[in-house]
């Protein structure tokens, strides 16, 4: 009887470590959706991927948020650009829908006068996929 109450009490604990390890990995995976104007954007570096993390980074005025949640009225994103100049087709200026991912850490930090000068983040926006043009 006591091994089963045992065997019942770390189960019991297992199981509520399973769940507060899923609520944390939930809370990690936060996702935005927004309407935006771009107002800034560093260049492709033309390097190849799958050597180096290729990216560009942006700077947008949030003009309203679709869904998530997302309080500030700017924001600065890195755009994964292995398929090559992300802003190929979108001027400074255009109005945007993008979905960005909400994270506390990521592996690059992209720098670019005017977008991202030295600073570094706390919480990084990266693009889910290349903005839209509205």
């Amino acid at each position: 009887m006591l091994k089963r109450l045992a065997a019942w009490a770390i189960s019991f604990v297992l199981l509520l470590a399973g769940q507060s390890l899923l609520q944390t990995r939930a809370a990690t995976l936060r996702i935005v959706t927004l309407e935006a104007t771009l107002l800034a954007f560093g260049p492709h570096l033309l390097a190849k991927c799958g050597q180096d993390y290729v990216h560009q980074v942006a700077r947008y005025r949030v003009e309203k948020v679709l869904s998530g949640a997302y309080s500030g009225k700017e924001i600065v994103v890195d755009h994964p650009a292995c398929d090559g100049n992300v802003f190929k087709r979108i001027r400074v200026g255009s109005r945007v829908k993008l979905t960005v991912r909400v994270l506390d850490e990521y592996n690059v930090i992209t720098m670019h006068p005017g977008v991202r000068e030295g600073e570094h983040p706390k919480i990084f926006y990266v693009a889910s996929a290349p903005p839209k043009k509205l």
